[in-house]
């Protein structure tokens, strides 16, 4: 509106001053300089540029109101940027957690040499048939370690875990042998009771993944932490003794990293123990003894379930 009422205003005057002129200057009108009466006179051409500024003024304005029209309207939106990019998924790390599960074993017992055990020459040579009794029972405790994952999906490290356990049986047997100082048969009835009451192991483990699902074996050292007695009621004797056996371990698992740095697992491992040679203290009819030459051949196997806290990428 503003734009019209210049250019009004400017017209208004540049008719009074054609008039005015007319009149001073008979000889100056629109008929001599027709199209171009702006031109005409020097006082003229004031108005006209007059005109000029204002309509260059009025376009500079309505441009001006235009981009800060836009620029605020710009400034009203909100600004969305592009989140950062999500880092894969990495089982590269180290680890604490714990587990629970069951286990199961068989314990063999045999006699070698009756001689050595019962301390009678006359024995010697003589072996009694082995005895095999089955264990079982619960388990639980925890695991430490560290993975790196590599090229891109393979996963080695290194586990450490120990657990306490109540794996136990007792197996009763009679044994028939012939004593060379009679060449008579004889037989010995006797119960054994084995317990295992705690396992360890330090483990390699090997793995492959599908992001955050890992499929692994593992394998190495380990130990377990057994008591064994034996009772002989015919000759109202009991001996026992405790005894840590040395011995190796493979198996493997699936885990789940399901939420976060948490991850749960399935395990299954056997474990395989050195045959121990057992001298076993007691008493026979009150009266203290020690009974050697006693082995035991030990395996068990476990099935784990475990949850781990990864501590991120060292």
């Amino acid at each position: 509106m503003s734009w019209f009422a210049s250019r009004a205003a400017t017209n208004a005057s540049c008719q009074r001053y054609e008039k005015s002129s007319a009149k001073t200057f008979p000889l100056t009108n629109s008929t001599i300089w027709p199209g171009n009466e702006c031109a005409a006179k020097p006082a003229r051409n004031l108005g006209c540029v007059s005109m000029k500024k204002i309509l260059l003024a009025s376009v500079a304005c309505v441009v001006v109101m235009v981009v800060v029209s836009a620029n605020a309207a710009d400034l009203g939106r909100p600004v969305y940027r592009v989140p950062p990019p999500i880092p894969p998924f990495t089982w590269t790390g180290c680890y604490i957690g714990g587990n629970i599960g069951w286990g199961w074993g068989r314990d063999t017992v045999s006699i070698p040499n009756l001689g050595e055990t019962t301390g009678v020459p006359e024995l010697s040579g003589v072996s009694l048939p082995s005895v095999t009794g089955d264990t079982k029972g619960v388990l639980g405790g925890g695991q430490v370690g560290c993975n790196y994952q590599f090229a891109p999906n393979w996963v080695i490290g290194v586990e450490g875990d120990g657990e306490a356990a109540n794996i136990k049986g007792d197996v009763t047997d009679t044994v028939s042998f012939t004593n060379p100082l009679t060449s008579l048969p004889e037989t010995v009835t006797g119960t054994a009771h084995a317990q295992t009451d705690w396992i360890a192991s330090v483990t390699g483990r090997f793995g492959w993944t599908w992001d955050r699902v890992m499929l692994y074996a593992k394998g190495g050292g380990a130990w377990v932490g057994n008591k064994y007695s034996a009772d002989l009621t015919a000759f109202n004797e009991h001996i026992q003794t405790s005894v840590t056996q040395p011995g190796w371990t493979v198996g493997g698992g699936v885990e789940w990293a399901f939420w976060d740095n948490w991850s749960a697992k399935v395990e299954y491992d056997y474990y395989n123990f050195s045959t121990a040679n057992l001298s076993l203290p007691g008493t026979i009819a009150g009266v203290s003894e020690v009974v050697p030459g006693v082995n035991v051949k030990q395996t068990i196997q476990t099935v784990k379930f475990g949850i781990n806290y990864r501590f991120g990428p060292y």
